[in-house]
């Protein structure tokens, strides 16, 4: 066999012989299934809230864990902790200052892989003037067809992660310093994702 016949030969053998990596495909958010959802300690209990909008951007593939990446946006005007007064004194200068700083923002540098179904995803979020790097830590619950829309696959997802407020200038340190409000905020993410079959 002439050389040239016998290096294509066996490029075309070992192309063969390796197995095609699974590339990440883009997800749709699926709103009504979706939470994005936040505590804080007031003096002594801990408050919950929620952002109900939030889209963005997400390719995910636990075989293509390079190829997977994360663009999410949070509308800050859609803060709720249930109580009307203390919402809209949040979205005032004295916090999140709406009328300036609409959007929350992460963009995900690089996944990595924890254990069976659990990862990691290292990127930068956003709030109001402020961009910092941060970690969030997930489970994978499952990739499945949809039962509802025979078209469609599922993945669902939970994660979460802890930011300090004054890190992102959420507030000043006055309601910090007389103890109204803590620094330490929870944030965890439950995602139900769609996309076509």
């Amino acid at each position: 066999m002439k050389p040239a016949r016998l290096i294509i030969t066996l490029a075309l053998i070992l192309g063969l012989s390796v197995p095609a990596m699974a590339a990440a495909p883009q997800w749709r958010i699926d709103p009504p299934h979706c939470q994005i959802i936040f505590t804080i300690k007031h003096i002594f209990a801990p408050v919950m809230g929620q952002f109900h909008k939030f889209d963005g951007k997400i390719f995910f593939s636990p075989d293509d864990l390079a190829g997977s990446k994360v663009d999410l946006s949070i509308q800050v005007d859609s803060i709720d902790t249930g109580i009307a007064a203390r919402d809209k004194h949040l979205k005032t200068a004295d916090f999140f200052d709406v009328a300036r700083y609409r959007v929350i923002r992460f963009v995900s540098d690089s996944f990595a892989r924890r254990g069976a179904n659990q990862y990691a995803v290292k990127g930068k979020l956003t709030v109001k003037n402020v961009t910092r790097p941060v970690e969030i830590v997930f489970t994978h619950l499952g990739t499945k067809p949809n039962p509802m829309n025979k078209d469609q696959m599922l993945a669902g997802f939970q994660g979460g992660f802890s930011i300090e407020r004054l890190d992102y200038h959420v507030g000043g340190g006055k309601f910090y310093e007389q103890g109204l409000v803590g620094n330490k905020v929870n944030m965890y993410i439950h995602l139900e994702l769609v996309r076509s079959k």
